[in-house]
């Protein structure tokens, strides 16, 4: 490949979104200027708020309505995008540009199939006069390609009946189909565990020489862009503040900032300030579940291919647990071990068999996605005061104005962003909302399900601090699910490891990750290695 070539060239880019009171605001993109080379793979890091994904969404023709592109030019193999009408900037959209975001369960269309959304994207792309097999076969073929050794049961699958790593997966087939020349990754990798995360990270490396294509890799992870990208850049406050190739740049840092980042991503610093509870072990659990076995109903497709099986498919086989008052209890495993199943049942939202007891009532859940929890069309006045009255505690008037401000300042938020909405709020944000709304609850417990994982590190940071300090002052047990096993050597006194839909391995944390006794936690332990160099 001619790697000095620019397939893609932004010139002096500089993007603001203008309000009638605020007509002349600040930049959200800054004169950003930088070029991608054909066949390379270039990384784009930076922490939140630093306009990767404007940037993204720029060269894509994805940009929010009111988003304004004061100055500069993006060009795409020597066209004009910003020249090109919408309708020539929408086909070019998956023909020349792929996109792959970060979060597959808001990308894919809950109601439809595998199958027929991968076809959605071939009829409305290619020839029309393509016949069914032919679509059928291609794929299929990429299915395979990426991956799937069940390609044709996947394609009657729906994106709730798929693991995380399985519907990143159908996502980038879906990209892939077209053979775009550039491929777009937002932030792919974040909510994976690290087993998925390497192999994700092999697979685009492969489809990129495969396929040859070109690829803009965006992460806030710089163990994810170690040994993946040829060049980084970083971005801050809207601004390109460093380039270089990632050997050098990752190594040897000349610029301040991005030595910054290097040293808040590693993995082996512990954070000051986490102080957890105390755990008596001799207490009655806050939460026990006792031989949980549960899985979800199959497809029409599933049910007219497969006659003969009359019985659903389990996901959990015989799950047992108990979280203890003032815990926090770590839950980890790969990809489609079962632990997203296993949250559902305990918060009642799937039938199973075995039992569920909680000790008290009330029990909370903070999810990996914020936005997917919270109301666009609402502020956050109107969601913690929804998150109080659904807890039967509301008080009245001034009291339960007073509680809520007291909740939000607790979570590190003002009185101010009660008129704010979850679009005008960072990542960090909204999940510090979703933890407030929890919080006004008094919940025994929490179930967080990989709370960090869209975060950078210095967000994940704070909002750990917070969780501790919740745990500690409050006295509420949390069952937190990650994939960041260094998150859980901090703050878990005791750990549980699922594989298959078992656990496979559970003990004190110091125990099982110092001397793992099962080949799931081994897998872990060396991906976490692998990705991380520690």
């Amino acid at each position: 490949m001619t790697r000095h070539i620019h397939i893609v060239k932004v010139h002096h880019l500089s993007l603001s979104f203008p309000t009638k009171k605020n007509p002349n605001p600040k930049p959200v993109l800054d004169d950003v200027d930088f070029g991608i080379r054909d066949g390379e793979i270039l990384g784009l890091i930076g922490n939140s708020g630093s306009g990767k994904t404007m940037t993204s969404l720029a060269i894509a023709g994805l940009l929010p309505e009111n988003a304004e592109i004061t100055g500069g030019s993006i060009k795409f193999a020597g066209n004009d995008l910003l020249a090109l009408d919408p309708k020539e900037r929408r086909a070019m959209l998956g023909r020349d540009i792929g996109m792959i975001f970060q979060e597959p369960s808001t990308a894919l269309d809950p109601l439809m199939t595998v199958g027929k959304q991968l076809e959605e994207i071939l009829t409305a792309h290619k020839d029309p006069s393509m016949t069914s097999e032919m679509r059928q076969k291609t794929i299929t073929d990429m299915l395979e390609l990426v991956g799937f050794t069940n390609a044709v049961e996947i394609l009657g699958r729906y994106p709730h009946q798929l693991s995380g790593g399985q519907r990143q997966r159908v996502l980038i087939a879906g990209a892939a189909l077209l053979k775009p020349r550039l491929l777009i990754c937002d932030e792919p990798t974040s909510s994976l565990d690290t087993v998925t995360t390497v192999s994700i990270l092999e697979l685009l490396k492969d489809l990129c020489h495969k396929l040859h294509m070109t690829i803009l890799f965006i992460s806030h992870d710089l163990s994810a862009v170690r040994g993946f990208c040829d060049r980084v850049m970083v971005m801050k406050d809207g601004k390109i503040v460093d380039k270089d190739v990632a050997s050098e740049i990752l190594t040897n840092p000349k610029n301040s900032y991005t030595a910054e980042l290097l040293t808040n991503a590693r993995l082996d610093t512990r954070i000051l300030g986490l102080e957890p509870a105390t755990v008596d072990y001799s207490t009655s659990p806050v939460l026990t579940a006792k031989g949980i076995t549960a899985g979800y109903g199959r497809s029409l497709f599933e049910r007219v291919k497969k006659k003969a099986e009359k019985k659903d498919t389990n996901i959990l086989h015989d799950v047992s647990l108990d979280v203890y008052p003032n815990e926090i209890l770590g839950l980890i495993g790969g990809s489609g071990s079962g632990k997203t199943t296993l949250i559902r049942t305990l918060l009642g939202l799937l039938p199973h068999e075995g039992s569920v007891k909680i000790k008290s009532s009330s029990i909370g859940a903070i999810f990996q996605d914020p936005v997917s929890c919270l109301n666009p069309s609402h502020n956050i006045k109107w969601h913690m005061s929804e998150a109080l009255r659904a807890s039967g505690k509301a008080a009245k008037g001034t009291d339960t104005m007073a509680r809520i401000t007291a909740v939000l300042e607790e979570c590190g938020l003002s009185a101010e962003f009660l008129s704010r909405r979850p679009d005008e709020l960072s990542g960090g944000q909204r999940q510090r909302i979703a933890i407030a709304m929890c919080l006004i609850q008094k919940p025994a417990l929490i179930i967080a399900d990989e709370p960090f994982s869209s975060l950078d590190a210095s967000s994940s940071a704070e909002l750990l601090k917070l969780m501790t300090d919740i745990n500690r002052e409050h006295h509420t047990a949390f069952l937190l699910i990650t994939h960041n096993i260094h998150i859980v050597r901090q703050i878990c006194p005791r750990l549980i490891v699922m594989h298959d839909g078992r656990i496979c391995e559970e003990g004190t944390t110091t125990d099982v990750l110092n001397n793992p006794k099962s080949e799931s936690t081994a897998a872990l332990l060396e991906a976490e290695r692998q990705i991380h160099g520690i």
